[in-house]
């Protein structure tokens, strides 16, 4: 049997894929959309995505909530739940999105 090329696992395996070729796998990366910061990471458990909270005064432990998750039993970004469009708290961006982004601002020579 041939594995699932979109199951959770296939999904997290090419992305650290990508990762390692980019040079940024277990690097914490900064992006910026909307007007809002995010913080971006590809380890050997998962690649998430966080919203960074607007309000500087609180402990870095609690930097703000997921908005993409990407493990080998999971994928989940916020555009798999239904929601407002006027939600002031998405980042309105899937999972290819956040790669997109991720490959304009990382990518070598570009």
């Amino acid at each position: 049997m041939t594995p699932d090329p979109d199951s959770p696992g296939a999904i997290f395996q090419r992305l650290q894929e990508r990762f390692r070729e980019l040079g940024l796998l277990e690097q914490t990366l900064t992006l910026s959309h909307r007007g809002h910061q995010y913080l971006a990471r590809c380890d050997e458990h998962a690649f998430t995505v966080y919203r960074l909270l607007d309000n500087s005064h609180l402990p870095p432990g609690q930097p703000g909530w997921p908005v993409c998750l990407v493990t080998p039993e999971a994928a989940v970004d916020e555009t798999c739940a239904p929601h407002h469009p006027e939600d002031e708290f998405s980042s309105g961006l899937s999972l290819q999105d956040w790669l997109k982004l991720i490959d304009e601002k990382f990518e070598k020579g570009g």
